[in-house]
């Protein structure tokens, strides 16, 4: 359906704010932007469920309800941060949005949503989001990068041997031999699979059997997860802090991608929990680069403006040179943004995003979550596999499993 509204100029200040598309385009880009408007009285349908669109609806004036098909319904408000991301991205409209007041709401054009190299596949080379403007740090820390002159943190050899193997070659025990090369993960992995994760009928008490219990491929994912926390060193306690943080934030992500894959059954969970804990990476060498520096070279806000914006592209350029699989290595630059779509059904992105969402509605900043009907990770699910309601239930149901996860991985 093309929209007929009146076309309007609209302040680049106020579409620097929207989300997606403020991070996508720059100024003058922005300014190019031909966007409608369309006001509706209290009451009045703005759009409605299953109808196609070519446009990204944003609220901009008022109050309004968006409704499911089984007749819920959540508010949106102009004055809050949840109108600052799409009532609707896709092309057909999930939801049903009605004016509770008057409301103005702008249309811009889908295709907007098609332009970020990151959305679809890895970046052939990373670069400075122009957004980040005179940020010094990050541009010395790019500068630095792509000279070769940052060394970025390497997987320890137990970890890589393991995912080179090839078990139609060498056969179950000489992969098991890999792991006991190494006793330290040999003995932590055993643990993990005695663990209330796993719940064996009967205790694990070597390798052999470990593998046995969780397969080669879990196996893999499971000895990569557990020796990454090998690569958090620091030198200031600031930054040692910051990694612990992010480390914890991973783990806490990769936790809740293993139970929503269990929980919706269209993903493998062991491979979920990984890509859960490496979605935010990149942020590693930017803290380690951090570090190396004396404390006055550098502004923190600059520090805290560079990474939501190098992480995603410099996650994935570590996996690539990991040597990860295809599926895992997009997973940082993919779920980078709530709106970002890498497929037409659900994928092992769509998982993370929603870990991420549920991870973030957990904690005290759930006031800046779009609502999550509106995720396109949301809208590939089953009708009724998932609700907002059944969200927080999840968060309840799976608080003990999250804690033995964590114990796992952060002990």
């Amino acid at each position: 359906m093309t929209l007929s509204g009146t076309q309007v100029s609209v302040p680049v200040s106020f579409l620097k704010r929207l989300i997606p598309v403020g991070q996508y385009l720059d100024d003058a880009a922005l300014k190019q932007l031909k966007i409608k408007s369309c006001q509706f009285n209290p009451g009045m349908v703005i759009f409605s469920s299953g109808k196609e669109t070519d446009s990204i609806v944003y609220l901009a004036s008022g109050e309004a309800y968006l409704e499911v098909n089984n007749g819920n319904a959540q508010m949106v408000s102009s004055d809050t941060m949840k109108a600052l991301y799409p009532l609707s991205s896709e092309r057909f409209h999930h939801l049903t949005a009605i004016a509770k007041s008057q409301v103005t709401v702008l249309y811009l054009p889908r295709t907007l949503l098609k332009q970020p190299q990151s959305a679809n596949k890895l970046p052939a080379k990373l670069k400075i989001n122009e957004t980040l403007g005179q940020n010094v740090f990050a541009h010395q820390f790019m500068d630095n990068l792509t000279q070769g002159k940052l060394n970025i943190p390497n997987l320890p050899d137990v970890a890589v041997k393991i995912r080179q193997a090839n078990t139609d070659t060498i056969g179950i025990a000489e992969f098991v031999k890999l792991i006991n090369l190494d006793p330290v993960i040999a003995a932590k992995l055993i643990q993990v699979v005695n663990s209330p994760v796993y719940r064996p009928i009967s205790p694990i008490t070597n390798c052999l059997d470990a593998v046995n219990r969780l397969g080669i491929s879990a196996t893999r994912n499971l000895i990569t997860a557990l020796t990454m926390k090998n690569l958090i060193r620091s030198r200031t306690p600031l930054m040692k802090k910051r990694m612990q943080e992010a480390w914890v934030q991973s783990v806490k992500v990769s936790s809740l991608s293993y139970i929503l894959a269990k929980h919706i059954n269209k993903v493998d969970p062991e491979e979920a929990l990984l890509a859960g804990l490496v979605h935010n990476i990149g942020i590693l060498p930017i803290l380690i680069y951090a570090d190396s520096l004396p404390a006055e070279s550098y502004l923190i806000s600059e520090l805290d403006e560079a990474i939501p914006e190098i992480q995603g592209q410099l996650g994935s350029y570590m996996l690539e040179k990991w040597q990860f699989p295809d599926s895992l290595k997009k997973v940082p630059v993919s779920t980078e943004n709530w709106f970002n779509n890498t497929s037409e059904s659900l994928d092992i992105n769509d998982i993370v995003v929603l870990a991420k969402f549920h991870n973030i509605l957990a904690s005290q900043k759930k006031g800046e979550l779009p609502l999550i009907n509106t995720l396109p990770a949301f809208q590939k699910l089953e009708k009724k596999i998932l609700s907002p309601d059944l969200s927080l239930q999840i968060l309840l149901d799976a608080k003990q499993q999250i804690s033995e996860t964590m114990k796992l991985f952060t002990g």
